[in-house]
């Protein structure tokens, strides 16, 4: 099988259904199998029931290498310094790369008969090659979906629209949660998380009105957010006891470049601390990371004006 795992693994004519190697030959594989690291700029990981045996993980850890490679693989797709249309462009090239993945898995599902029954070898392996694919399309709109005006789709969306399945498993794919543990210093080890972003000023009327205008010019909220909510998360002492999440309609770009301007009112306005809250959520329920925010800063963008003009009218 030759190109993309991705691809290789469905042919009609060439897939796994022509793989009939034995169990010893694929632990002759796996002998000399090296597995790769996970990518560093991964945002989700895919939890698969273990592979009881050689065909089924020499499978598994080929699939997980090439997805793997391709995650990484987006830091040079949208490389530091190139402008929004290049950035746009390769989007859209890998959006349709992954479109055409999940389009073929479904055929080879429908047309092989595959189900969800995972002792069967070639259900494990295809059945873990469709969620990982479907990490990939969630990757790519996590980190990237601010140079894309198409619909963004949630996990379970993207298992609907491809495979008519209104019951796929979203804990499957979920949030890389794993920190690195600062261990330069004793003291940083045993300093309590901060619960505030320490809000410098005492009158939060002028926040408010700024908040305000954004939701009118730019849509910046969701329908189930409110701007006093918004002003309550960011002006609290303690945003772990509040029971409710913010929810933005505005595209990532233009949410970074607001937290970039609000940031000198704040203490403790970091991107580190803004992921750290849990609190702040795209459209589509991702969850905003410092890496998606960082990786979004950009110096002209469609509401660049308007969000300046609202700060301006407000100092």
């Amino acid at each position: 099988m030759k190109g993309s795992i991705f691809s290789s693994l469905v042919s009609i004519t060439n897939g796994l259904h022509r793989d009939n190697r034995q169990e010893k030959d694929f632990k002759y594989l796996l002998s000399d199998f090296n597995l790769n690291p996970k990518a560093n700029n991964a945002v989700f990981k895919v939890n698969f029931k273990k592979p009881l045996n050689a065909k089924k993980e020499y499978y598994q850890k080929l699939i997980f290498n090439e997805t793997e490679n391709t995650v990484a693989s987006f830091v040079k797709e949208f490389p530091k310094n190139t402008t929004t249309p290049e950035n746009k462009y390769s989007y859209t090239i890998l959006l349709n790369k992954f479109d055409k993945y999940l389009n073929d898995i479904s055929t080879y599902i429908n047309k092989r008969g595959v189900t969800a029954d995972l002792n069967n070898d070639d259900n494990y392996i295809i059945n873990y090659l469709k969620a990982s694919v479907i990490r990939l399309y969630s990757e790519l709109q996590e980190q990237y979906g601010q140079f894309s005006e198409n619909t963004k789709f949630s996990i379970s969306e993207i298992a609907e629209k491809y495979f008519n399945d209104e019951t796929f498993d979203v804990s499957l794919i979920e949030k890389n949660t794993t920190k690195k543990v600062a261990t330069k210093t004793i003291s940083k080890l045993k300093s309590l998380p901060k619960t505030s972003f320490a809000f410098k000023g005492k009158d939060k009327s002028n926040l408010l009105k700024v908040l305000e205008q954004l939701q009118i010019k730019i849509d910046l909220l969701e329908n189930r957010t409110t701007t006093k909510q918004l002003l309550e998360i960011l002006t609290t002492d303690d945003f772990t006891s509040l029971n409710f999440n913010i929810y933005f309609e505005a595209n990532t770009t233009a949410i970074r470049y607001i937290f970039d301007k609000l940031k000198p009112q704040f203490k403790n306005l970091k991107l580190s601390e803004i992921e750290r809250s849990n609190k702040f959520y795209t459209k589509n329920d991702f969850e905003l990371t410092a890496q998606n925010l960082s990786s979004s800063k950009q110096y002209t963008f469609k509401e660049k004006e308007t969000i300046d003009n609202i700060f301006k009218q407000m100092q």
